[in-house]
This record gives C-alpha cells, structure tokens and sequence, in this order.
C-alpha cells in the first residue's frame, strides 16, 4: 500500500517471539523472515505502466485476472525475483536494495519443518535500514513537522531527513510522509477511537492516528495483505486490536 509504512513497534514486537534465550539472535521461520521484508516494501512506489510494459508476463496475468495489478505482483513476487519497481533511470524514487544482495547477507539454514533464517539482532537492524532507503521520505515536510530534526540538518548532524529518518525517525515511530487517514474507514475499523471522539479523549480519527495510532500498528485506511503476507498478519490484527 502505497501511503503506509509498518511501524518500528509492530516489528520490533513481532520479533520479540523469536529471540533466542541468551543471545541477541533472532531465529524465525524463513517464510516469515520474507514477510517481514514485504511488509517494509509497501512505501515502494511501483511504475504500474513501466512495470508491466517490462514485464509482459506480469502483463497478461493482469489482464487476464490472475494478478489483482502490478503493485501486488511486485509486492508478492516482483521484488524476490530482482523485478525492479520502476525504471532505472528515474532520479525521483529509490528502488529498495536487490532481494538477491538481502538473500546473501540472511544466512538461511535447512531445520525440520522448513528452512529458518538465524541472524543477530545488529544485523536484522541492518538489512531494515537498507530496506529503507526505498521510503520515499519529504524532505520539506518531515523537517516542517520536526524542527529539532531540521536544526540537526542545519548545524551538520545529518545530512538530509531522508538520512535521519532511516538511522533514528523509524525506530522513534516519526512519519516520513503525512500519511492521509480515511477517517471514516478508521472510524468504522476503531469503534473505541469513535467512542474516544465522542467522550472529547481526541479531536479526529487523524489526530488519533498521528498521536497513537501509528505507534499501535494501526492502519489509516484500508490495506489487505499482499499474497503470501499471512505470516505477518498476526502482528498486524494484534497491534490493531
């Protein structure tokens, strides 16, 4: 879902279930492990034109119905196969590093019951990070919503929001984007946040959003998982409520 980035908190919750008792290594299921990274892929603006003109098997499977568009092939397939989302060439949107660069830094290992991806909580952190510099981060308005960010920009901490964001504004839950909130549709899907507007708790369904429901994995409009994203929707309807 273009809009929409899953929160710092729902993975960092997610993950807790795999710890490994007396390490900082995490150990989960593979398919999982794959979830996860199609989950930080939703920002990903797909070139649905481009994509299906350079891809005209993708094309027909659209066509024919078998492929709801090319975003939900890109998001279920495109990106394991090294599809690129848009055009090489387009100097306004950054493509997420290869998923066969992310394949050689995961070390995978064979287990009963299928294949399992073990690796150190530094070095999940590390492929997140990487994974985001595909967010397409407003410079203009993530330093207008935080001027602290801005005054670290100018006095040289940082050398642009993008590059804040991705070392500390996703861990702190900060928006990289004004992401739009359907306030019906958040209504309709939180009946406590409407019984929150009601009893004077809260504005809005967005100022909600923007206060804590972001931070509670809360969606701002409707988002149906991707095929194949099964593994992550238990986080997703717990954090949801």
């Amino acid at each position: 879902m273009i809009g929409y980035i899953v929160p710092f908190t729902v993975l960092s919750q997610w993950w807790e279930r795999y710890d490994v008792a007396g390490s900082d290594e995490l150990d989960m299921p593979y398919p999982s492990y794959l979830a996860m990274l199609r989950r930080l892929l939703e920002p990903v603006q797909v070139d649905a034109a481009w994509y299906l003109a350079a891809n005209p098997g993708v094309a027909r499977a659209v066509a024919g119905g078998e492929l709801a568009s090319a975003g939900h092939h890109y998001l279920s397939h495109g990106y394991f196969e090294d599809r690129p989302p848009f055009a090489p060439d387009r100097a306004d949107r950054r493509p997420p590093p290869p998923f066969s660069a992310i394949r050689a830094d995961t070390p995978v290992r064979a287990a009963r019951g299928g294949l399992r991806a073990r690796l150190s909580r530094a070095r999940l952190l590390g492929i997140v990070a990487r994974m985001l510099q595909a967010v397409p981060v407003d410079e203009s308005w993530y330093r207008a919503a935080y001027p602290g960010v801005a005054a670290a920009i100018a006095a040289g901490g940082f050398a642009s929001a993008r590059a804040h964001y991705v070392q500390h504004g996703y861990a702190e839950a900060r928006f990289p984007f004004a992401m739009p909130v359907d306030a019906d549709w958040y209504l309709r899907r939180y009946p406590d946040v409407a019984a929150m507007i009601a009893a004077g708790g809260v504005a809005s369904a967005g100022e909600h959003f923007w206060r804590d429901g972001y931070r509670e994995g809360r969606f701002p409009a409707g988002a149906p998982l991707p095929a194949g994203d099964e593994a992550a929707a238990p986080a997703r309807v717990q954090a949801a409520g």
